[in-house]
């Protein structure tokens, strides 16, 4: 199994879906990092929830999750420079592990 990330700056989505499967649960250090950078990304669309106007999809006990801003007016930039940011580390998750972890950006 992998964890797939999926980011389009153009929509302002980011998707993140599946379990590394790296160790035993509890001890996965690449789930782990994965799981901290999605709640970063949750945790900021909430605290931004008048400006970002998040919508959130959670399945399978938060494992697989997407997150759709749709930004008020002057708030696209800011947005999208969380969404980088956070996109950014997974990028770095999946380069040092790419058998577990496969980022994408759509555009």
């Amino acid at each position: 199994m992998m964890i797939n990330v999926t980011y389009s700056r153009r929509d302002t989505t980011l998707t993140v879906k599946g379990h590394a499967l790296a160790a035993p649960k509890g001890k996965d250090l690449i789930c782990a990092a994965a799981s901290i950078l999605a709640f970063t990304v949750l945790e900021i669309a909430e605290e931004n929830a008048e400006k970002f106007l998040p919508s959130v999809l959670m399945e399978n006990d938060s494992a697989d999750f997407r997150i759709v801003c749709n930004p008020s007016d002057g708030q696209l930039g800011r947005c999208r420079d969380v969404l980088d940011t956070v996109f950014t580390g997974f990028e770095i998750l999946a380069n040092e592990y790419p058998d577990y972890v496969r980022a994408t950006k759509e555009d």
